[in-house]
């Protein structure tokens, strides 16, 4: 059975195109889904028009900031992250499956989700050296089918969507070509 859920999608081209770079180069393939929070779900209905309205407008009044580097392991599965700051976002906060009491309250992008330990570890060092902080107005509150494929646009010609990143030096020019290296050049050492 299909499961619903409310996404909060990074909007910016920019930014969702550096995010796409970073994803596809950690996981060797090209995400399946835009750079997206998961916020609520999952659901096993669909959610309303007017329920995502009103999740919009609780967040529209405030940027929201992508800044620092956390990391955890479930399993065998590492997952290595982005966090995520909004003053507004815990009002909409609902996931039954991880809920705040017993998880915390922990809104974050997923930049790597793997079995390769090492290749996260990796990742996670590179992003903290490179302390990447992003702030952005441009998002939307949008649902999420769990069954429906290839939802999202795949990014194209993300090095240059993101010049503006660069040229205002939140970014350097050869971060995905270094993040490239970091990555290969560990993973042919072994």
């Amino acid at each position: 059975m299909a499961k619903s859920f409310v996404f909060l999608e990074i909007s910016d081209p920019e930014i969702g195109a550096l995010i796409y770079g970073i994803r596809a180069v950690a996981m060797t393939s090209p995400p399946k889904t835009a750079p997206h929070i998961t916020v609520r779900g999952p659901y096993s209905r669909p959610v309303s028009r007017k329920e995502l309205l009103r999740y919009g407008r609780i967040l529209s009044p405030h940027p929201v900031v992508l800044e620092g580097i956390g990391a955890f392991q479930s399993g065998d599965r590492s997952t290595v992250y982005m966090k995520v700051q909004h003053p507004n976002l815990r009002q909409i906060w609902w996931k039954p499956d991880y809920p705040i009491k017993e998880f915390g309250f922990n809104p974050h992008l997923t930049l790597y989700e793997g079995k390769d330990t090492g290749r996260a570890d990796r990742l996670q060092t590179f992003l903290r050296r490179e302390d990447i902080k992003l702030l952005t107005s441009d998002f939307s509150v949008s649902p999420y089918v769990s069954d429906h494929k290839d939802l999202f646009p795949q990014a194209e010609g993300k090095e240059r969507l993101f010049l503006s990143l660069i040229n205002r030096s939140l970014v350097r020019a050869d971060v995905l070509a270094r993040l490239e290296r970091a990555l290969g050049h560990a993973q042919q050492a072994a």
